[in-house]
C-alpha cells in the first residue's frame, strides 16, 4: 500500500486546495474513501474530489447522477481501507 499512499499524497498536493493538501496520509485516505464510497453509491462528492479520484485512476468517469465503478486500483484501495477499519 505504500505505493498507493504515494499516489494519494501526490494527488492531494497537486490538486487539492486547503488543509488536505498538506494533511497526513490517513486524512487523505479517509477523504478518498468517502469520495469513492459516495460515487459508487450514486451520490455526488464535489468537483475536486471527483476529478482527483478519476484522474488518479481510482474511479471510472461516467455521466452525472449514475453509480460509478471503481478501477482495479480503486478496488484495491477500498478493500485495504475497509480491512483496516475492521481491525
Amino acid at each position: 500500500m505504500e505505493e498507493i499512499n504515494k499516489i494519494i499524497d501526490q494527488l492531494f498536493k497537486e490538486r487539492w486546495c486547503g488543509y488536505l493538501a498538506d494533511a497526513d496520509i490517513e486524512e487523505k485516505r479517509a477523504q478518498l474513501y468517502k469520495t469513492l464510497k459516495n460515487q459508487t453509491d450514486g451520490y455526488w462528492s464535489g468537483h475536486t474530489a471527483y476529478h482527483l479520484a478519476v484522474e488518479g485512476g481510482f474511479l471510472i468517469d461516467a455521466k452525472s447522477n449514475t453509480h460509478k465503478k471503481l478501477t482495479a486500483l480503486g478496488e484495491l484501495f477500498m478493500n485495504d481501507y475497509k480491512n483496516k477499519l475492521i481491525k
